[in-house]
This record gives structure tokens, sequence and C-alpha cells, in this order.
């Protein structure tokens, strides 16, 4: 519910500012003096405001590689993501700053098998910290605002084709990684069998508390002007922190965020500097 409401507030906020965007260019333009269109020296650079939509095809994968089971589908969950960006023009014509604010949701189901998977379950009665053999479904979900910060290089063939490559940071608003055993064993000991696990009868468990609440990583992509206002943007980010808190004990490895983006992007306004 709770993040639900943040991403009506989210687009309430980017509705008024598309609202106002016309209104402020207007003004804008209507107030720039009449001797500064023959002044080569104003105007020159444009701080660009923007919105935009996009999705994510990916989420939290085993570090380093050789943890991800050898029999591991994924099965990705698109989901809209919303948000609003600024681009800051350098004095170096090629090169300018960008930052964003995004709220996004970030899904992924999978089955794999997997081998000593610990969790917390119960042996008569007692609850005690157990381990998993065998097939498993896995669902993990992440709502968050992300914030990326990053340099633009524009190529010099005049096609609007752009360079990205910065670093993001992400706070979640929820999380959810549960596992659901369903054919296998279980014991108390790694590779013990004490009782069998059957799609009748299945295990859940879920890690979701074990979650940290927040993310960072890096970013590259490249980013295509389609139209006057409008670019279309593709990138891969990299996480660089283990979405388990330190203090998780079910896991022996690190899961890190690695996605790929796809974005397009409307410029509402141009904020104009001058540049002497």
């Amino acid at each position: 519910m709770k993040t639900k409401i943040y991403a009506i507030l989210l687009a309430i906020l980017l509705g008024t500012c598309t609202a106002m965007a016309s209104d402020l260019e207007k003004r804008l333009e209507t107030e720039t003096p009449a001797d500064e269109a023959t002044d080569t020296t104003a105007l020159k650079s444009r701080i660009a405001i923007g919105v935009q939509v996009g999705t994510d095809i990916g989420g939290a994968v085993p570090f380093p590689f050789k943890h991800i089971p050898d029999k591991f589908n994924p099965y990705p969950q698109l989901s809209l993501s919303l948000g609003g960006k600024v681009t800051i023009p350098l004095k170096a014509k090629k090169w300018a700053l960008g930052a964003e604010v995004t709220y996004k949701r970030i899904a992924l189901d999978a089955d794999a098998r997997v081998e000593n998977q610990r969790f917390e379950g119960t042996d008569q009665g007692v609850k005690k910290t157990q381990y998993f053999s065998g097939t498993a479904e896995m669902s993990m979900a992440f709502n968050m605002v992300e914030v990326p910060v990053y340099a633009k290089y524009t190529f010099p063939s005049g096609r609007g084709n752009k360079l990205i490559f910065g670093a993001y940071g992400a706070y979640y608003l929820g999380t959810r990684f549960r596992v659901t055993a369903t054919k296998g064993y279980v014991g108390n000991e790694p590779d013990e069998f004490r009782n069998a696990v059957t799609p009748e009868a299945p295990i859940q468990m879920d890690f979701s508390s074990s979650i940290g609440s927040w993310d960072a990583g890096l970013l590259l992509g490249y980013e295509k002007k389609l139209f006057t206002r409008f670019d279309l943007g593709l990138r891969v980010t990299f996480g660089l922190k283990d979405i388990f808190t330190s203090d998780n004990k079910y896991f022996d490895y690190k899961m890190l965020q690695m996605r790929g983006t796809l974005v397009l992007s409307y410029n509402l306004f141009d904020l104009r500097t001058r540049d002497k």
C-alpha cells in the first residue's frame, strides 16, 4: 500500500511539472530581451528538465557467478518506471552532467536446482537452521526510488548519439525474497536426508527480512535523440552492494543487482543560461 501511495504522489508531481512546463517556457521566451537575439554570446547553454518512462529487466544474481546454479531459469517481470531528469551542459560542448529521480519496481521469478540452501525450519516442533537440496521456485521484488548521477559524452557525428557513464543510489520502499522448495529433501546438516519434500507438501522460505534498505552501483549506457525533445536510452547497471544485510546467516555469497534498462524521455523545457 505504501509503495502505491509513493507512485501516485510521484505521478501527480510529474503531471504538475508537465502542466507548468509549457507556461514556464513561454514566459522565458517572452521575457528574453530582444537584443539577446543578436548577442552571439547569450543563451548558448540550456539546462534541460524532463520526464521519462522506462522498464528494467534483471534482478539480484549470486556473486561470484560460480554460485549461480547450473539449472537456473529466470523469468523477469516487467514493470513501468516513472521519473524526472535534469541535464546540465558543460563548457566543453560535447560534455554534460545528468541526474534523475525514478520510481521503479524490479521483479524476477526463477526456478532452480539448489544444494544445501540454509533456512529457518522446524524439527519436531523446535526451530533450527536446516538445509534443503532439490528443486525450488524463487520470487523476488524491489520497489525503489533510484537516483542516477552521470556524465554524458556526445559523439561528434551530429546525430545525437551519446555515451552515458556514472553511478546510482537507490532506497528500497518495499522488498520481497521468497523461495518455495517443491521437490527434494531436508536435513539438519549439509547433505543429510531427514524429510522428503514433494509438490504436495512444499516448504516456504522467506528471506525478505534479511534484505537491506538501500543499494548503490555503476551504470553505463547509450542515448539517442529521436526527435527534438525525445531521447531513447539503453543502459546497464551493476550493483556493488549485497542486497542482504551483513548479519545474514542463510547465504555464503553476495547477491548483487544487475539489470538492463530501456528509457524514453521527454524534455519539458530548457532553462537558458549565458555562456560568455
